[in-house]
This record gives structure tokens, C-alpha cells and sequence, in this order.
């Protein structure tokens, strides 16, 4: 071997090992999006989804019981807790509803979004007949309420399969407010 020959197997050598790292760090994603603009606007939307989205989970978690708290609609909680978490969670969903309205919808992402106001449109109505229930001791406001929040479940449950399974929004979205009892008044 002459010292020219070592020097091109070394720079060769190098070479490939410099592609190999490069390859390694690539990631590919597959996805549907017919354009790159479309892929850019889905990842815009399931930004605004996953902030606002995530603000929803930080409310929902004063309606959960822990081993200390009942949660506030529970049997346990208060009625003037439960009252003020539903219009805070109002105001969540207002404001996500807010935020998606200023964001455009990828074509791909148009049925889902629909889906998805609509079940936040029906929740914001079972929240508004649990508080109209608390304030007025409206017996069928309550009764509705139940009814109305168990098929908002069921609409995010829809709205949220609707989006393409490459390119989902995260967090998934979450279950109803719960429909418990609280107990004083």
C-alpha cells in the first residue's frame, strides 16, 4: 500500500462513517398531508390544540377526587365549588374555541374540528344546566345536565378519531365534566 492509497481508504472511511451519523440522526415521518403546507398547517393546529387542550386537563383536575378532596361536583364537594369549576372550565373551553377559530383548518383536519367544536359546544351547554341547577335548584336542569354531559363524552370520543391516525393532536381530549352530586349548599 502507498501512503496515497491509506490516505484515500482513510478519507473514504471517514467519509462513510460521517453519512452513517448523518442517516442515523434522520428521522423520517410518513404522513397523509398532500402538501407541505397542508403538514405545516396540521402541526400549527395540533399546537394550538395541545396548549389550549392542556389548560382543559389543568381545570378538569379540580373535578377529580383524590384522597383528600372529593372533587367539587362529587358527593362531599360543594355546590359554590362545583358552580365556580364549571365556569372556569367554561372559560377554558371558550377560550380554546377562541383559539381554533383563529387558526386555519388543514383539510385533512375539517370534520374532526368540527366534531370537535360541537362536543365542546355540548359540554359548555351541560356545564351551563349543572350551574343553572345549583343556582335556581332546578331538579330537571340536573337530571338534563347528567344526559347532556355523558353525550359531549361521547362526541370528543368521536371528534377525536375523526383526526387522521398519522397526525393526531395530543393531549387526547378529556372525558366530560364529571356528574356527581356535591352535597352542600
Amino acid at each position: 500500500m502507498t501512503p496515497a492509497s491509506v490516505g484515500v481508504r482513510g478519507a473514504l472511511a471517514v467519509a462513510l462513517l460521517a453519512c452513517l451519523a448523518i442517516v442515523g440522526c434522520v428521522r423520517f415521518w410518513t404522513t397523509g398531508a398532500d402538501t407541505l403546507a397542508d403538514l405545516q398547517a396540521e402541526l400549527h393546529y395540533k399546537a394550538v390544540y395541545a396548549h389550549q387542550m392542556a389548560r382543559v386537563h389543568v381545570t378538569i383536575q379540580l373535578f377529580a377526587p383524590s384522597s383528600s378532596k372529593p372533587g367539587v361536583c362529587n358527593s362531599g364537594g360543594s355546590k359554590q365549588g362545583c358552580y365556580d369549576a364549571d365556569a372556569r372550565l367554561m372559560q377554558d373551553f371558550q377560550a380554546m374555541l377562541d383559539a381554533l377559530e383563529a387558526t386555519p383548518v388543514p383539510p385533512r383536519y375539517v370534520a374532526a374540528d368540527e366534531l370537535l367544536r360541537d362536543a365542546i359546544a355540548e359540554n359548555v351547554r351541560g356545564l351551563e344546566l349543572r350551574n343553572r341547577a345549583i343556582a335556581e335548584s332546578d331538579d330537571a336542569a340536573w337530571d338534563e345536565h347528567k344526559v347532556v354531559l355523558d353525550k359531549a363524552t361521547a362526541m370528543f370520543q368521536q371528534a377525536y378519531l375523526a383526526f387522521p391516525s398519522d397526525n393526531r393532536p395530543q393531549p387526547l381530549p378529556y372525558a366530560a365534566a364529571p356528574n356527581g352530586a356535591p352535597s352542600d349548599g
